[in-house]
């Protein structure tokens, strides 16, 4: 689906990825959502201690779980947080073998394109069946891509993390574009991920 310089594409949890003409990638609108990583958990179950019940319900006491379609505030319940790269990794298997996180520069690219992006894709009204149901309401109410206020997120190639947190979720008058060196132990549950594929 082209939009002049830029073009959608789906992964198989049916989430929007963005091209530019220029980029030899393409990066998820959104960071990756509980609803994405609900379907990848049912689809493929455990791993050993991972994905399961008790594994899940330690990860959204970092940060509660909010039904996909209540998405007028506390945003960033939306999103899967608090995840370490080790359990993010099969969820990038599972989405495909180019699936990886963003570089720092591709990450920047999306905040520097952010503005144009928005306007583009907010004109847009049919979506198609492989479409997520989540993704035309967070469309409509404005909640992509995220990066001057979201998550913070983890990068390919960095031990620090990008982006500016929601104020609600974390106060900060942190600069999105500068790579944080955070303390794991405190910021957890601030920290997701959005996906780029190669």
């Amino acid at each position: 689906m082209m939009y002049g310089d830029y073009s959608l594409e789906f992964d198989r949890t049916g989430f929007p990825l963005v091209r530019r003409n220029d980029w030899n990638y393409s990066i998820s609108l959104f960071p990756v959502s509980k609803y994405q990583f609900e379907r990848f958990m049912v689809e493929h179950g455990p791993k050993g201690e991972l994905y399961t019940d008790k594994w899940y319900r330690e990860i959204l006491k970092l940060n509660p779980r909010r039904p996909w379609f209540r998405c007028e505030d506390r945003q960033w319940e939306l999103f899967i947080t608090g995840l370490r790269y080790d359990e993010i990794v099969p969820f990038l298997r599972y989405l495909g073998r180019e699936f990886r996180l963003p570089k720092e520069k591709e990450w920047l690219n999306l905040l520097e394109a952010s503005r144009e992006i928005r306007k583009i894709i907010r004109s847009k009204d049919d979506w198609p069946e492989n479409c997520a149901p989540p993704v035309s309401l967070w469309v409509k109410k404005g909640l992509f891509p995220l990066v001057e206020e979201g998550v913070l997120e983890m990068l390919s190639g960095s031990d620090g993390c990008i982006g500016k947190p929601y104020q609600g979720l974390l106060p900060n008058t942190w600069n999105p574009e500068k790579i944080k060196n955070v303390n794991w132990d405190i910021c957890r549950h601030v920290i997701g991920f959005r996906v780029v594929r190669g």
